[in-house]
């Protein structure tokens, strides 16, 4: 049995693709017999200070004040110090910046550092000056490191700390895979998706925070392109999961109002869904659709939760974010910030589920196929049974 150390700004109940792999990172060490403290912040203060959640023991230290996404924890260095002393790995989940005086009192050999995603905090001298100081900080933790996990190596070889690609390795996110699987009929009924369940719509999901990062806006802006494919103003519909208010640097949810009401017919929000109702949701949908514009995206999980219940994806062309199309061939991958193009990528995959006579993919640029995939090929694939194993033989290796 090993001690291991998770550091991060947000944890359960927060949910984002960062929190989600934390979360079952830490729950799978428990399972492994090994004995699992997660340090973040108490971001809500109806939040305990400390619990044990699936026998992760969780402690929070306060937050002074939020800065756009990230937190001003002073105490969470001091307390990562002292944890550090009786943990022999200190996992450390960046973009985060606060730790970095903490690595210089803790050995290279204890620290891996997972790198999630580049740091964009938004345009302004202030938000440029927050920006340059973390990445200076963030640079701090990752030279200090042992080793640098990373989604994808597609992705950390565009980054901002492309430097310290000698040091990366490529781990993809742990899934539950046991959890999304396809559906029977009568399994994927339900009061709560009656309105999307028909057959006469093709239903277009998206999964995710409602904000900037994500290019939701493009999809709405997709709309009328859609509509001249489809015609009828009942043939689709794009059904919106996710927290509308409470996300960490603010929701985007005001500024999609002029979309919502100009397509009220084409448009719905079911807000924040449990992991149950999610596994409902992607059987009942024809497509999801990942339109993310920023690198803030560096793998998307929820295009393989999708896949794994049987549901296609488009997702943007971008680093890592595209390595699950590109390995499965089983979605489209559109141009970003283009809503024209993921018009058509959405229009091609809804021709080939209802016409599978051919494989092309409209308006393809990289010579795109699509390829119905089963769950069995797809998890030999992309092998997440193993992700886990991957590191502890990282953190433990000497």
């Amino acid at each position: 049995m090993k001690k291991i150390l998770i550091v991060l700004y947000y944890y359960h109940p927060y949910v984002s693709g960062l929190s989600v792999l934390a979360k079952n990172l830490a729950q799978n060490f428990v399972i492994n017999g090994h004995q699992v403290t997660v340090l973040t912040t108490r971001y809500d203060k109806n939040l305990p200070k400390e619990e044990i959640i699936n026998g992760v023991n969780i402690k929070r230290v306060p937050v002074l004040f939020s800065l756009g996404k990230g937190v001003f924890a002073p105490t969470l260095w001091i307390e990562t110090i002292r944890l550090s002393l009786t943990h022999d790995v200190v996992n450390f989940h960046l973009p985060m910046a606060d730790p970095a005086l903490a690595t210089l009192f803790i050995p290279t050999r204890k620290i891996v550092t997972q790198y999630h995603c580049d740091l964009n905090l938004g345009s302004g001298l202030v938000n440029s000056f927050i920006q340059s100081i973390s990445f200076a900080l963030m640079d701090i933790i990752l030279k200090k490191s042992k080793k640098i996990v990373v989604l994808t190596k597609d992705y950390f070889s565009h980054c901002k700390f492309k430097k310290y690609i000698d040091k990366a390795v490529a781990i993809y996110p742990p899934i539950d895979y046991k959890r999304w699987v396809k559906l029977s009929e009568s399994e994927s009924e339900s009061e709560k998706y009656k309105k999307i369940n028909n057959d006469s719509i093709f239903k277009i999901g998206f999964v995710g925070r409602i904000v900037e990062e994500k290019g939701l806006q493009y999809l709405f802006q997709a709309i009328p392109y859609l509509i001249e494919h489809f015609y009828n103003c009942n043939n689709f519909k794009i059904i919106v999961v996710g927290e509308l208010n409470k996300v960490a640097g603010g929701s985007i949810y005001k500024s999609l109002t002029p979309y919502i009401e100009r397509y009220p017919q084409y448009i719905s929000f079911t807000g924040h869904l449990s992991d149950d109702d999610l596994v409902k949701f992607y059987n009942e949908i024809d497509l999801l659709v990942l339109p993310s514009i920023d690198p803030l995206e560096a793998f998307g999980m929820v295009q393989v939760e999708a896949m794994l219940c049987g549901t296609p994806v488009v997702a943007s062309d971008m680093p890592g974010v595209r390595e699950v199309i590109r390995r499965t061939n089983f979605g489209a991958l559109a141009t970003p910030r283009d809503a024209k193009d993921l018009a058509a990528k959405i229009i091609s995959l809804h021709n080939l589920i209802f016409n599978p006579t051919s494989n092309s993919i409209s308006n393809s640029t990289s010579n795109q196929t699509f390829k119905p995939i089963i769950r069995e090929e797809l998890l030999k694939i992309l092998n997440f049974e193993n992700e886990v194993v991957k590191y502890e033989k990282l953190f433990f290796d000497r």
